[in-house]
């Protein structure tokens, strides 16, 4: 799934932009790039928000059901693994089954991705957690997670694909993961 790399890449090197630039300028004002990047980033998280909130209430979901992290990530337990299982940490060699879908209405539970479909013997997908070569989102949950959990993801934009996107997944789409934790090493 190397899909997962190039968003990274491309958030990495924004990021040193963002922060090299106004440094190597001496200016204490924010530059007008850096105030429309941060405008436009604020407004799609906003929109982002909006949609998650959405797709929660057509599947009556509700606020004692999910958790949100401070960066926007939502998870929902469908399956908790053994509570003596400990919570995956960086390093470890995670091992999924996930199914990735749609959450705007007008596709809603249309499937863009599933590892069954990546050409293991398994139908799984496997990455070292706090390694990079994931999505945001990925990264985050993760390291939530323990062997046997199964949580929906709903992750925003920001975490997911930004305003790259990749193959189908238009740029600036929030997206959902069903995603179960298969072995950890």
């Amino acid at each position: 799934m190397s899909f997962f790399t190039r968003p990274a890449l491309l958030l990495r090197l924004a990021a040193t932009l963002l922060v090299t630039v106004p440094v190597l300028s001496g200016c204490d004002t924010e530059p007008s790039y850096a105030k429309q990047i941060r405008e436009q980033t604020e407004a799609q998280r906003a929109l982002d928000e909006a949609t998650i909130q959405a797709y929660l209430t057509r599947h009556n979901i509700t606020g004692s059901q999910y958790t949100r992290t401070n960066s926007g990530l939502y998870l929902v337990s469908l399956t908790n693994g053994p509570a003596t299982n400990p919570l995956i940490t960086k390093g470890q060699k995670v091992t999924v089954n996930y199914v990735g879908k749609y959450i705007y209405e007008a596709n809603d539970g249309v499937i863009f991705d599933n590892s069954s479909n990546n050409r293991t013997s398994c139908g799984c997908f496997s990455f070292t957690a706090g390694g990079g070569g994931i999505i945001s989102g990925w990264e985050e949950a993760a390291l939530l997670m323990r062997k046997g959990d199964r949580k929906l993801l709903l992750v925003p934009s920001e975490l997911a694909y930004r305003e790259v996107g990749y193959g189908s997944i238009p740029p600036y789409t929030p997206l959902l993961f069903d995603l179960e934790i298969q072995d950890v090493q």
